[in-house]
């Protein structure tokens, strides 16, 4: 196992913080169209990364907050659906990787290798929110009229499938 030196007890396993801060860069990417969105992103990165680094969720959970304030702004300028979408999933991906982070910390401790767990949660996490991602963009294409009916029904079944082969 890969020891953090220097780091606080509390902190996430590094494979988790890595996905988690990636994210978050994703999100400080797309959701810089303003100053207002540019603000908000680097405020909510460098918070997330203080709360990763000193094992403080309250703190992580405040840069997420953030971030999300960013996409919500940049969704109030005009920023194109697919890039909010993007803005989104990578928000919620974030979220959701440095969370069960903080929890696997938390259960296992720091003697154990936790690699694999990270692992399955991570792709996991990104398949789920993957496919929850494409219905929405699918719905909102067919709500626009910009794709037909017939492409939502054949997503939702495939999206299905992908559940129940997942869930053997």
């Amino acid at each position: 196992m890969i020891r953090n030196p220097g780091l606080a007890d509390g902190t996430p396993p590094l494979s988790s913080s890595a996905v988690t801060l990636l994210s978050a860069f994703a999100v400080l990417f797309l959701t810089a169209i303003s100053v207002y969105t540019l603000t908000a992103g680097v405020f909510g990165l460098l918070f997330l990364l203080v709360g990763l680094v000193r094992g403080s969720s309250g703190v992580f959970s405040l840069g997420i907050a953030l971030l999300f304030v960013a996409v919500v702004v940049a969704g109030l300028l005009g920023m194109s659906p697919l890039f909010l979408l993007l803005a989104g999933f990578f928000t919620v991906l974030s979220w959701d990787v440095g969370h069960t982070g903080f929890g696997i910390r938390e259960e296992m401790g720091r003697g154990v290798s936790t690699l694999r767990i990270e692992l399955v949660r991570s792709a996991s996490s990104l398949v789920v929110l993957s496919v929850g991602a494409a219905i929405g963009y699918a719905v909102f294409r067919t709500a626009t009229g910009e794709q037909s009916l017939l492409a939502l029904v054949a997503l939702l079944v495939g999206a299905v499938a992908l559940l129940i082969a997942l869930q053997e």
